[in-house]
């Protein structure tokens, strides 16, 4: 997880290093999926052989894709203009849109502790923000827009992962997001020149090692024991920011992302808490009737 997390903090300084020089963000996308797909499919063909291509829901896999492409452009469109310690904190609020979207589309029931949660962790983001203090860039709504559907993405793969297997889906992953973000890229492109390529290729590296790792971590633990990790995303890009592009972030921006980071914490480790409940209940009401008939035999 670890391992993971410091890939996916990389993956917003490779992207601002090629912006810098003259590459827009859309371009970036497309090429690092490219490389990601590249890399990916003949590494998990050799290791699970080519029906691993062979999709069971195309449909979901074609929405997943849609999705999560929409928050990586809206991502790597807001990274050449926020400060990178910024842009991290905000992405630590798709647990609290993972709430709201969960009422609002599958019409899960949310108690009062989740709700204030997620109240609390929307008042981190004002303490990021600071809105009436300081000129908040416009660029901050693409971020919470990215994070909202990266929510999003995480409902629908839990979906998916009972019906495909991490290998397609990480596949197909990389094919759709390339082929989402080539469609923009092409009213905007400019040819990548000299080390650009180098930073590509070591997104499209970043890319399929962050995603690996992150599938191999959730197989070997659940969710809420491993979303403490997750706040490792921001020292890692602190420090890079720090030491690339000379950015230091606010203590606003710190307190805030802990506020953020907490309540989705919370949320997580409560969703995974009322999970193993319901799992018991389901369990007992299942060997009920198995008790019955043993007591009347």
């Amino acid at each position: 997880m670890l391992a993971a997390c410091s890939c996916f903090a990389l993956n917003s300084v490779f992207v601002r290093l090629a912006a810098e020089h003259g590459t827009h963000p859309f371009v970036t996308a497309f090429f690092r999926n490219v490389f990601a797909f590249l890399i990916l499919l003949p590494i998990i063909v050799g290791r699970s052989g080519w029906n691993v291509l062979i999709p069971s829901r195309l449909d979901l896999l074609t929405l997943r894709g849609s999705v999560n492409g929409a928050s990586m452009l809206a991502w790597f469109y807001a990274v050449p203009l926020i400060p990178l310690a910024d842009l991290t904190a905000l992405g630590f609020t798709a647990p609290l849109w993972a709430t709201v979207l969960a009422v609002l589309l599958l019409g899960e029931v949310v108690r009062w502790r989740r709700w204030a949660a997620t109240l609390i962790g929307f008042a981190g983001v004002v303490v990021i923000l600071q809105p009436g203090f300081a000129e908040v860039h416009w660029a901050t709504s693409l971020v919470l827009f990215s994070s909202a559907m990266w929510a999003l993405t995480i409902i629908i793969v839990r979906r998916l992962t009972f019906v495909e297997r991490p290998e397609t889906i990480l596949v197909y992953q990389a094919l759709m997001m390339a082929g989402i973000a080539g469609v923009p890229a092409m009213f905007v492109w400019t040819t990548p020149s000299g080390e650009v390529w180098i930073w590509l290729l070591a997104l499209g590296i970043l890319a399929a090692a962050a995603h690996s790792f992150h599938v191999r971590a959730y197989s070997m633990q659940e969710v809420a024991a491993l979303q403490p990790l997750d706040f490792s995303r921001l020292p890692i890009v602190a420090v890079a920011a720090w030491a690339i592009f000379g950015e230091v972030p606010a203590p606003a921006v710190w307190i805030g992302a802990l506020v953020v980071f907490a309540a989705g914490t919370y949320i997580s480790h409560r969703e995974a808490k009322l999970a193993r409940q319901a799992k018991k209940r389901a369990a007992t009401l299942s060997t009920a009737p198995v008790a019955a008939r043993k007591a009347k035999a």
